[in-house]
């Protein structure tokens, strides 16, 4: 739900690209479940299944949960909250791809006419043409097979038998319901092919519960749930492997990735962190970015809570849209006052922007929430309020039970961009400021930077210079220099500002 002053900072990048689907028009739309396999193989361009043949294999691991005490100790009892017990699948199935849409093209010009149409500035110009598609993919949700769908999007022009590293790109707020994902929004194709064009892989996926049409996921998207969206996300990454070669144009995936989030995203790709050893640990992941990330979930909703801000709108979605996923949708009369204890999540599920249902602009925070939930968060002890402090506690990266067991244990070039924005209304800086210093203390390998000036959406956007190099570093398995981890220094000029 967009926050009821500044509505384009909710959705992140999303919306900071949002003016190049003009020039890109209807024929760029991609459906990730519109066209099977079969049909989408002689539609692509590209090498055909025979570029995995010969000499060089071009194979990725079979996937793997758990393996090991540590990691099985939670793949076996996950559950939270008074969640029913459940435990994960361990399932050759996971990351199959389901079916695959038409591909779109960009060349390297389009992509960077695309962008100064958009009046954006690139940080580097597109080096080769890039193509895109939608597909569908197996996951898991609480135990359960579900389908959920995701975007792909390769260079053309490179030998078959070159292994490409993999960027896992995870978008920011786009919706809460079917249809809402980033993979059927022409902005975020677009931002995916020009990563592409850089010569990666790239994955972008929904989320569960944001499938892009043709796809019926049966419920919400469980909002800034690190378990869904992080297992979701590192099935994409598998799918990117078990997809027909020439469903991806004849490149070849290597079972190796670097993770580049924003706003939900950052907030994902913390937890891609935090799982990927205990659920996909066949994958390397070398690092990455988390652009104003909310890591620290319970302040986060103490603040919107306390007095109306840019962000007490997603709070209130977040409260709604989690409930279903811990079986506490039964009792959202606790947290919200009638009738918005049925109008926000009947909202959330009718549209990709449910602004309208909680305008704080007109609406006091007594009118939305229950007083015993507006106490607790003046008193500073949301986290210890039945039934829902759990939740948040449990999904703030710095509050979970689940401890942090890599990756990048004793590698020295494993490391995670942490990136805010000075004038961020919606991810309060000084509060992820803390976050920084409670992660580093526990052992993360974090990197500052905090671009002076800049809001939600200006953070992700001017920092996209020194993302790059970021992740080309890890990739490259270039050491984080020691006198730049947890250094947090002042606000700076990045390199994208105006």
């Amino acid at each position: 739900m967009s926050e009821p002053r500044q509505r384009a900072r909710a959705s992140a990048i999303r919306l900071a690209v949002a003016t190049v689907a003009v020039a890109l028009g209807p024929g760029c739309r991609c459906d990730g479940g519109s066209t099977d396999s079969a049909t989408a193989a002689t539609d692509a361009g590209g090498s055909d299944a025979a570029s995995d043949a010969g000499p060089f294999a071009c194979t990725f691991p079979p996937p793997l949960v758990g393996g090991t005490a540590a990691t099985d100790a939670l793949a076996d009892a996950p559950a939270h909250c008074g969640q029913p017990p459940y435990a994960w699948l361990r399932d050759p199935s996971l990351g199959s791809v389901l079916a695959t849409g038409t591909p779109s093209s960009y060349t390297a010009t389009t992509l960077a006419t695309l962008a100064a149409v958009g009046g954006i500035t690139l940080p580097r110009p597109p080096v080769y043409d890039a193509s895109l598609r939608g597909f569908t993919y197996q996951t898991q949700d609480r135990g359960v097979l579900v389908p959920a769908t995701a975007a792909i999007a390769w260079p053309e022009g490179l030998p078959p038998d070159q292994a490409v590293d993999v960027v896992l790109m995870l978008h920011g707020t786009s919706g809460f319901t079917d249809g809402c994902g980033a993979s059927n929004n022409v902005g975020m194709q677009f931002l995916a092919a020009y990563f592409a064009s850089l010569g990666h892989v790239v994955i972008m996926p929904d989320y569960i519960g944001l499938a892009a049409p043709g796809t019926t996921t049966g419920f919400l998207h469980p909002y800034l749930v690190g378990e869904a969206t992080a297992i979701a996300s590192l099935d994409a990454v598998r799918a990117a492997g078990a997809m027909a070669p020439a469903d991806r144009g004849g490149v070849c995936p290597a079972p190796r990735f670097v993770t580049w989030g924003v706003s939900q995203g950052g907030h994902a790709a913390l937890w891609v962190d935090r799982l990927a050893p205990y659920y996909a640990p066949e994958l390397t992941a070398v690092g990455g970015v988390a652009a104003v990330p909310p890591a620290d979930l319970l302040a986060q909703a103490e603040r919107n809570l306390t007095s109306i801000t840019d962000g007490t709108a997603l709070t209130a979605a977040a409260g709604a849209a989690a409930a279903p996923w811990y079986g506490l949708d039964g009792m959202l009369d606790a947290f919200f006052v009638p009738p918005y204890d049925a109008d926000v999540p009947a909202a959330l599920a009718a549209s990709c922007d449910p602004s309208g249902t909680l305008d704080f602009s007109t609406l006091a925070l007594a009118d939305v929430f229950q007083p015993a939930v507006l106490n607790a968060a003046a008193a500073g002890m949301l986290g210890t309020l039945d039934p829902f402090g759990c939740p948040v506690l449990e999904n703030g990266l710095v509050s979970t039970s689940i401890a942090r067991i890599g990756p990048g244990t004793g590698d020295p070039s494993y490391g995670v961009l942490f990136v805010l924005g000075e004038s961020d209304p919606l991810v309060d800086p000084t509060i992820e400021e803390g976050s920084f210093d409670t992660l580093c203390a526990a052992g993360m390998p974090l990197q500052f930077l905090e671009c002076t000036g800049a809001g939600h959406v200006d953070a992700a956007l001017w920092s996209l210079g020194e993302a790059l190099d970021f992740m080309d570093a890890r990739l490259a398995g270039t050491p984080v220099p020691p006198a730049d981890l947890c250094n947090r220094g002042a606000a700076v000029t990045c390199s994208g500002t105006p």
